[in-house]
């Protein structure tokens, strides 16, 4: 899925144990099976802040056009797609992701992914398809009715369409929804969509997905530097949206911070901080709060998840000149 300015996340319906080979079964053959399903394995990976579980969740992928990344130039989109070895063209790889923090007494899911996003008609997807979180979920072995509460960084549809069930009922029919009160004022407000004519839609949507929680009484609202309980607060991280917000992680001195769409194009946005994207609400305090992240993120060593980082989607950040560079936490072999 290519996202441009006229393809921004519209729409709710999408468009169309290793064992031993046995020596009676040719390789040959065996190769050619597993080449044919054409499918990857389930997109999640578990990680540990202190002695909180931490679960990456993929939804999915697609492509931010150059269109869209603003405060940049020609030469720097090229040159950030030939240094991290991206095909020339007109965009980038992008991707969605979920995280699913397990306390030991609760299990909090933070953000729900972009189920049902439109896809362009006949274009050859070479990403997996948006609408995976929840069988990823599945997979990694937690069921949506156990899921105790879900925190929303914002209101967007690559984070909230996966409220609902295809059929508009509510996919976590027991499960408070939080968002931070801004945010939430915000999309509910007739006189800022009139104020913002070009995000018409996605005001439609945000009240599409919330609506049913706001009107069985499970939608609560949050402040900044709210205690959740059980080591995770919430950051206030506003620019991409009125009350776009972080999660930190938090167990003694180890923590994560969830940060949401403080990054779009990572290929990108490391090495160029000041590059913003044209979803931003705001741009100026968009840039503003990255600026800040990184360097708190940085200086204080501090890991760091994103909804648009590539999966799975965890790691540090370092200084590099102007700009910053992007270390993912290595593979863990055991947690």
């Amino acid at each position: 899925m290519t996202i441009d300015r006229r393809n921004f996340m519209i729409g709710t319906a999408a468009v169309a144990g290793v064992g031993l080979v046995s020596n009676l079964v040719p390789l040959r053959g065996a190769v050619a099976a597993t080449t044919k399903a054409g499918t990857q394995a389930p997109g999640f990976y578990r990680t540990k802040v202190g002695a909180i579980k931490v679960t990456s969740l993929l939804d999915g992928g697609m492509s931010f056009d150059d269109s869209l990344i603003l405060n940049t130039n020609q030469k720097d989109l090229s040159s950030a797609k030939t240094d991290s070895f991206l095909p020339a063209g007109n965009s980038f790889p992008g991707y969605v992701n979920g995280f699913v923090v397990n306390t030991g007494s609760k299990i909090t899911l933070i953000d729900t992914g972009a189920a049902g996003m439109l896809q362009k008609l006949g274009q050859l997807l070479p990403y997996l398809p948006l609408g995976q979180l929840l069988s990823n979920l599945q997979a990694a072995g937690i069921q949506a009715e156990q899921v105790d509460e879900i925190i929303l960084t914002h209101a967007h549809p690559d984070h909230t369409n996966g409220l609902l069930n295809t059929d508009g009922s509510r996919a976590f029919p027991k499960a408070p929804v939080r968002i931070a009160q801004e945010e939430l004022a915000f999309w509910f407000d007739d006189t800022k969509m009139a104020a913002f004519p070009d995000k018409k839609q996605l005001f439609e949507i945000a009240r599409k997905n919330l609506g049913p929680y706001k009107d069985s009484g499970q939608l609560q609202t949050y402040q900044a530097n709210t205690d959740f309980g059980g080591g995770l607060s919430a950051v206030a991280l506003h620019g991409h949206t009125p009350g776009h917000s972080g999660v930190r992680i938090s167990d003694g001195k180890d923590q994560l911070l969830i940060w949401g769409d403080i990054v779009h194009v990572p290929a990108l946005q490391f090495t160029h901080p000041q590059a913003c994207i044209a979803f931003d609400t705001d741009s100026e305090p968009a840039k503003t709060t990255r600026a800040k992240i990184f360097d708190e993120a940085s200086k204080d060593r501090i890991r760091v998840g994103g909804m648009h980082l590539v999966f799975p989607a965890i790691g540090h950040l370092s200084r590099r000149g102007e700009g910053y560079d992007f270390v993912p936490q290595m593979w863990e072999t055991s947690i």
